[in-house]
C-alpha cells in the first residue's frame, strides 16, 4: 500500500496538482484497485526525474542577479548538489548545496536554487554550472553554460555582503513518508543580514509548541515519529530587515508497507 501511495502522489506532482489541496491527496487512496494494479506494474519502486532545470545556455548581464533552479522528484527523497566548472559550488554558496538525511521509503519533490552574481571584470566571461540530483543509488545531472557581459559569473565576497532580502534556496514542495518515521524538512535561506527562520504547522501554529518537532540552526525542521495528524502543509518563513518570504511543504504520512 505504501508504494501505491508513492505512485499516485508522484502522478499528482508531475501533473502540476496543488499540494495545498488536502482532499485531493486523500482521494488518491480511494481509487479502484484494478487501476492501481495496472499502473503499479509500469513503475518501479525507486525512481528519479528532473521536473525543472536551467536552460542549456544563458546570457547574463553584468551586475544583474541570476537564479539557476533545479527541481527533482524521486523515491527515495532526492538531494541536489551544485557544481561550477566541475567544482562543488559550496565554495561560493554554502546554502545552495544541501545534504539532508532521508528515509529509503520516502518520496519528495525538492527545489534548489543557486544565486549567481557578476564578479570582477578580469575573470572568465563564461562558466559551466550543473545540478546533480542524488536519490539513493540513482543520479541525474543537468548542465548550463552561463555567458556574462563585461565580466564573469561568480559569487564574490563583496556581493555576499550587499543588503539582500531573504530568498529560500532549498525546500521540499511535497514529502510522503511512513507513519512513525523521523523526517527532515529542509529550508535553506540566503540573505544579508542572515534571515531568521521559523516554522508553522498546517494549523498555523508555531512548531515549537510540539515536543516532537525541532528547528535546527541550519533551518531544517525535524519531525520525530511522524503521525497521521501531521498531514498538511508546513510553512517555513525567512525574515530579515529587508523583507520576508516563505515556502510550504505538503506532508503526507502514509501507512508502512
Amino acid at each position: 500500500m505504501f508504494y501505491i501511495v508513492l505512485l499516485f502522489a508522484a502522478a499528482a506532482l508531475l501533473s502540476g496538482g496543488r499540494s495545498s489541496n488536502v482532499n485531493r491527496h486523500m482521494k488518491l487512496l480511494e481509487l479502484d484497485n484494478n487501476i492501481l494494479n495496472v499502473q503499479s506494474r509500469q513503475v518501479t519502486k525507486k525512481f528519479i526525474t528532473l521536473v525543472t532545470k536551467p536552460k542549456p545556455v544563458i546570457v547574463h548581464s553584468s551586475g544583474a542577479p541570476l537564479e539557476l533552479t533545479c527541481e527533482a522528484l524521486s523515491s527515495p527523497a532526492p538531494s541536489i548538489h551544485w557544481f561550477k566548472n566541475d567544482a562543488p559550488v559550496y565554495e561560493y554558496d554554502l546554502e545552495s548545496n544541501e545534504i539532508i538525511d532521508t528515509n529509503p521509503t520516502s518520496l519528495a519533490r525538492v527545489s534548489s536554487t543557486l544565486l549567481v552574481r557578476a564578479g570582477s571584470a578580469g575573470d572568465a566571461a563564461s562558466a559551466d554550472y550543473s545540478c546533480l540530483v542524488v536519490a539513493g543509488h540513482n543520479t541525474l545531472r543537468a548542465s548550463t553554460k552561463v555567458y556574462n557581459y563585461n565580466g564573469s559569473t561568480d559569487l564574490s565576497e563583496r556581493n555576499k555582503l550587499v543588503p539582500l532580502a531573504p530568498r529560500i534556496l532549498v525546500s521540499y514542495k511535497v514529502l510522503v513518508d511512513c507513519i512513525g518515521c523521523n523526517v527532515v524538512l529542509p529550508c535553506r535561506a540566503r540573505g544579508h543580514p542572515r534571515p531568521k527562520l521559523t516554522w508553522r504547522n498546517s494549523s498555523g501554529r508555531p512548531v515549537g509548541n510540539d515536543p516532537r518537532m525541532k528547528v535546527l540552526r541550519s533551518g531544517e525542521l525535524v519531525i520525530s515519529s511522524l503521525l497521521w495528524t501531521d498531514l498538511g502543509e508546513f510553512t517555513c518563513r525567512a525574515t530579515n530587515m529587508f523583507g520576508s518570504t516563505h515556502a510550504s511543504t505538503f506532508v503526507y504520512p502514509a501507512r508502512p508497507e
